[in-house]
C-alpha cells in the first residue's frame, strides 16, 4: 500500500526469509563462515542457534545460495514426526523411491538412503541435510539422526547435517544421553540480537534493497525502535512495516516517534508497547519504590496527625497515588499520541483527565492588557457561515444534529441569536484566572470543532452526509494532516487546527483559529475564546489535526530524481520564490532543484532532506498563495 508513496519497488520489511535482504553484519558473516566451514570439514554436524526472529532461517537460505554446485540439499522444516516419517521426509527431499504402507521399517529407509548416498558420492557429489526448528526434535529422533552420520566411507561422511534451532536446542544437546551427538558437532554459532549501530545499518540496507537510498527513520525513531524491538530483526520488520503504513496514512515523509509508538500498540497491544531495554528496567523499579515510599510516608503522616489532633485527616487533603504515579521518571518523547482515522460522528468520548493545580502564568498588567489576537472579518464570517445547515434537512429526533445547526457566535454582530452578552465577547482574563468549561457531550464538541475548521476554509461541513472528516477533505481538494508536535510546530505550519486539550475540566475539543506568541483565538463548543499562550501551551496534548491545500499535481512526496508533473509544479513554486527564475528546463528533480529545496527547508526550520512531503508543501503554499487561512500573518524569510 505504501510502496509507491515512498518510492519503493517492493515491501522492504516483509518477514519472509528472503536472502536478498540478509544484512551481513559482523555476526551474520561469522555465522555463514561457521556453517560453510562445518559443511566443508566432513565432521557430521553443524549447529546454528538463536532466539526467535533473529534470522536463522534467512541465514540458511543464504547458505543454500552459497552451496557448491556439486551439493545436493535436503531441507526439513517441520521435524515433529516419528522416526519413520522423518526418514520418509528425507527420502522425499532427495528423490529416493521407497515402498508405501504403514509396515515399512526404519531399516528399509536407511538402506535406501545409504545406497543413494554411496551412488551420489561415486558421482562426485555430496549431500547436506538442513533441519530447521530442531529444538522440536526429541531424544529418540536426535539419536536416529546421529546414526545417519555413521553412513560414511574411509575418507568422509556421506551426509552432512545442519541443525538450526532456538536456545532450547542447546539445553537438549547438553543432556548426557546425547553426548555422542554433541561431540560430533564440528562448528556451532549462536545468533544474538542486533546492536543499535547494526540496527541502523539494517534499516538502511533493507530500504536500499527495496530501491530507496534515503533515510526515512530519524535517529530518535531508530532509538525508540531499538528499545521496542530489543534488536530482534523479525520484530523490527513488523514494527517498521506498520510504522511505514502509519506514515503513509498521515502523508508524512518520515517515520516519527509517535507513529512508531502507535504501530507498536497496534502490533503488541498496550502492555507489550511498554517493552523496555534491560537498562530501563531499573527505572520502573525505582518508580515503584518511590511511589511506595511516598505512599507510606503519607499514611504515616495521616496517622500522626490523627493521633496528635484526635481528628481524622480527610482523604481529600492527601495527594492520591494516581497523582503520585503521574510523576514520570522516564524520558518521554513529545508527540507520542495515538494516530487514528478521524471519524467525526463515530469518535468515542474521551475519558476526562484531571490536570495538576495550575501554576500562575507571568502576565503583567490587568486583564485588559493581555494581548489578544483579533480574527479577520473573513474568518469570523466563514465561521458563522459554516454552521448554516438547512433546517428542513434536520431530523427533529436527533438532538445532537439540532444542536449542530446552531450558528457559531459572530463577534461582529451586536446580538447574535441564542448567544448571551457574556458569551458573545471573547474571554479577556489573565492566564492565572483562566478557567475552562467542561464539554458534557464529547462527540458533539468534536463535530463542532471540525465544522469550525472547515469554516475557516470557507466550506460547509455536514457530518451527517460526510461522517469521515479526511475523506470529505479530499473531495474538496484538501489534505488531512495528523501530526505530533508542540505548539511551536503548529505555529510553523501556520494553519488552523483541531486539538483536544487536557484541562482541569476534562478533555476539551477546540479549533485554533489564530495564534501569536501572546494569545490564541479558539472556537470551543461553538463559542469564541481568547486564550493566553502560556495557558494553551500548558494544556497542549502533543498532537493536532489540520487541513492543507493539495496541489493538483501532487500525489505523494517528491523525491530527488523524480520526474513528471509534480516536479514541474515544484519548479514553478521555487521559481516564484526566486523572482520568477525557472530552475529547471525539464521535469526532472535534479541537483539544482534539490539545492534550492534544501535551502528553503532550512529557512523554514524543516528537516533538510530535499523530500517535498506534506509539511514542505504546506510551507510552499504559505509563501506562494494568498487564499489560505493562516494562524498568523505570513512573515517573509
Amino acid at each position: 500500500m505504501y510502496n509507491n508513496y515512498f518510492g519503493l519497488s517492493e515491501s522492504p520489511f516483509s518477514i519472509a526469509p528472503n536472502p536478498r535482504y540478509l544484512f551481513l553484519s559482523e555476526q551474520y558473516q561469522e555465522a555463514l563462515a561457521h556453517l560453510l566451514y562445518g559443511i566443508g570439514s566432513n565432521g557430521g554436524f553443524v549447529l546454528l542457534t538463536g532466539e526467535v526472529g533473529t534470522g536463522k532461517t534467512t541465514v540458511c537460505r543464504r547458505l543454500l545460495e552459497q552451496m557448491p554446485a556439486n551439493t545436493d540439499v535436503a531441507m526439513i522444516l517441520n521435524p515433529k514426526a516419528s522416526v519413520e516419517e522423518l526418514l520418509a521426509a528425507l527420502c522425499d527431499e532427495l528423490g529416493i523411491a521407497y515402498p508405501l504402507g504403514d509396515q515399512v521399517r526404519s531399516k528399509t529407509y536407511i538402506d535406501l538412503i545409504n545406497r543413494h548416498l554411496l551412488d551420489t558420492h561415486a558421482r562426485g557429489r555430496s549431500t547436506v541435510l538442513i533441519i530447521d526448528e530442531a529444538q522440536n526434535l526429541g531424544v529418540v529422533l536426535l539419536e536416529q539422526i546421529r546414526l545417519l552420520t555413521n553412513l560414511e566411507t574411509n575418507e568422509c561422511k556421506l551426509l552432512q547435517i545442519v541443525l538450526v534451532g532456538q536456545p532450547e536446542l542447546l539445553e537438549l544437546l547438553a543432556r548426557p544421553e546425547l553426548r555422542q551427538l554433541s561431540q560430533r558437532i564440528t562448528a556451532r554459532y549462536h545468533l544474538g540480537a542486533l546492536s543499535l549501530k547494526d540496527l541502523e545499518a539494517y534499516i538502511v540496507h533493507r530500504l536500499a534493497v527495496a530501491g530507496l537510498n534515503r533515510p526515512i527513520f530519524p535517529a530518535s525513531t531508530l532509538k525508540r525502535l531499538y528499545r521496542l524491538s530489543g534488536g530482534i530483526p523479525r520484530v523490527v520488520n513488523i514494527l517498521c512495516d506498520r510504522a511505514l503504513l502509519g506514515s503513509f496514512v498521515q502523508r508524512d515523509n518520515h517515520v516519527e516517534v509517535a507513529t512508531l509508538v502507535k504501530a507498536s500498540r497496534e502490533v503488541f497491544g498496550d502492555e507489550a508497547a511498554l517493552r523496555l531495554s534491560p537498562r530501563d528496567s531499573w527505572r520502573w523499579l525505582l518508580a515503584l519504590a518511590v511511589t511506595a515510599v511516598l505512599a507510606a510516608w503519607l499514611v504515616g503522616f495521616a496517622v500522626a496527625a490523627w493521633v496528635a489532633d484526635g481528628t481524622r485527616v480527610s482523604a481529600l487533603e492527601l495527594p492520591s497515588l494516581e497523582r503520585l504515579s503521574s510523576f514520570s521518571l522516564f524520558d518521554t518523547q513529545p508527540g507520542e499520541t495515538a494516530v487514528t482515522e478521524l471519524n467525526a460522528m463515530a469518535a468515542p468520548a474521551e475519558t476526562p483527565v484531571a490536570a495538576a493545580v495550575a501554576r500562575p502564568v507571568a502576565l503583567s498588567g490587568s486583564a485588559a492588557s493581555v494581548p489578544i489576537v483579533r480574527p479577520t472579518s473573513s474568518v469570523m464570517a466563514t465561521a458563522a457561515a459554516a454552521s448554516k445547515v438547512s433546517q428542513s434537512a434536520l431530523s427533529p429526533q436527533n438532538s445532537q444534529v439540532q444542536a449542530l445547526a446552531q450558528p457559531l457566535p459572530d463577534v461582529q454582530s451586536d446580538s447574535p441569536p441564542g448567544v448571551q452578552e457574556e458569551d458573545r465577547a471573547p474571554n479577556r482574563v489573565s492566564a492565572q484566572g483562566f478557567r475552562w468549561q467542561a464539554q458534557p457531550d464529547a462527540d458533539l464538541a468534536l463535530v463542532q470543532a471540525y465544522r469550525a475548521l472547515f469554516a475557516a476554509w470557507k466550506l460547509d461541513y455536514d457530518p451527517r452526509q460526510n461522517p469521515v472528516v479526511c475523506r470529505f477533505a479530499e473531495t474538496q481538494g484538501l489534505g488531512c494532516l495528523v501530526s505530533g508536535g508542540d505548539l511551536i510546530s503548529l505555529q510553523q505550519l501556520n494553519r488552523p487546527a483541531v486539538v483536544s486539550l487536557k484541562t482541569e475540566a476534562g478533555l476539551v475539543h477546540a479549533t485554533v483559529l489564530e495564534l501569536n506568541d501572546e494569545a490564541a483565538r479558539l472556537i470551543v463548543s461553538g463559542r469564541v475564546m481568547d486564550v493566553p499562550y502560556d495557558e494553551l501551551e500548558r494544556r497542549w496534548p502533543g498532537s493536532y489535526t489540520l487541513l492543507w491545500r493539495v496541489p493538483a499535481q501532487y500525489r505523494a512526496p517528491i523525491w530527488p530524481g523524480a520526474r513528471g508533473a509534480s516536479v514541474e509544479w515544484l519548479s514553478q513554486q521555487m521559481a516564484r520564490l526566486n523572482g520568477g527564475v525557472q530552475l529547471v528546463a525539464g521535469d526532472r528533480y535534479d541537483e539544482k532543484l534539490v539545492e534550492q529545496v534544501g535551502l528553503f527547508q532550512m529557512r523554514q526550520g524543516l528537516s533538510v532532506d530535499a523530500v517535498v512531503g506534506p509539511k514542505t508543501a504546506i510551507h510552499l503554499n504559505t509563501h506562494t498563495r494568498n487564499d489560505l487561512p493562516l494562524l498568523a500573518p505570513r512573515r517573509e524569510r
